[in-house]
């Protein structure tokens, strides 16, 4: 009897595996080099976005805490791999396509999702239970269409390259970060700021008066602090002279 039932519930996980024949495949891939904004080649393990696009939406607007308007992210994948989205399969329930997607429209993004460590390297930060937390900015697939087939016949779309250009949108009651000490120690400005969010990237800009910081001083941004009232330290070379600094998005 127990062979019987193991036998069963192998059957029925193996089983759980195939698409029913009704669902939807949906195939996106990017033919690379894809960059980020600072015309640096994507990371390994970046993330791309499928994003259903509702009917009459000017478009999916996403936020820097992974929050969108105007449509949904369906699907996070961190897959960038030499500089690239490998070939990515979805399948999605046929129920669904003709109730949550009907109408509307599929597109993929790249997402910018680096964070920098004290270390000054940037990292992909990933995902959180299938979503994404910190997003910098935004770029769009173009040159060609996500392919969306039935499960029995799907075929690959290679897409053309594209660049994360479009900084995502903050999102509402994100505080305002406040310069809370400065220091100078040896050949460093030391800067200290509370009322950082985990999601942004933070860097400082200086200039010799009030009216004219613009520099961008320190090299790499840092991101924000993951409590409320935990401060970050952001360094910057110090001038002859002193300056003015500004704590400013990244």
């Amino acid at each position: 009897m127990k062979k019987t039932i193991s036998l069963f519930a192998a059957a029925a996980i193996a089983g759980s595996a195939f698409a029913a024949a009704n669902d939807a495949l949906i195939t996106f891939s990017t033919a690379g080099t894809d960059k980020y904004a600072d015309g640096s080649a994507v990371l390994d393990g970046e993330c791309y976005a499928l994003v259903w696009t509702a009917p009459a939406s000017a478009g999916v607007t996403v936020a820097a805490n992974g929050t969108s308007q105007g449509g949904e992210i369906v699907l996070v994948a961190p897959v960038a791999k030499g500089g690239r989205c490998p070939k990515v399969v979805f399948e999605v329930n046929a129920g669904d396509m003709e109730t949550k997607y009907k109408g509307g429209s599929w597109s993929v993004m790249l997402l910018d999702t680096r964070r920098w460590g004290s270390d000054g390297v940037a990292r992909p930060a990933g995902t959180v239970d299938g979503k994404v937390q910190v997003v910098n900015a935004t770029g769009a697939v173009a040159g060609g269409n996500v392919n969306v087939a039935s499960a029995t016949s799907s075929s690959a779309a290679a897409l053309s390259a594209v660049l994360a250009s479009s900084a995502t949108a903050v999102p509402a009651g994100t505080p305002n970060p406040t310069i809370t000490g400065i220091r100078v120690v040896g050949a460093n400005v030391f800067v200290t700021v509370k009322g950082t969010v985990p999601y942004i990237q933070y860097g400082l800009t200086s200039g010799a008066s009030p009216s004219t910081v613009t520099e961008k001083a320190s090299a790499a941004p840092q991101t924000g602090a993951s409590a409320p009232d935990e401060e970050i330290v952001l360094v910057a070379p110090a001038k002859t002279g002193g300056a003015f600094f500004k704590v400013q998005r990244r």
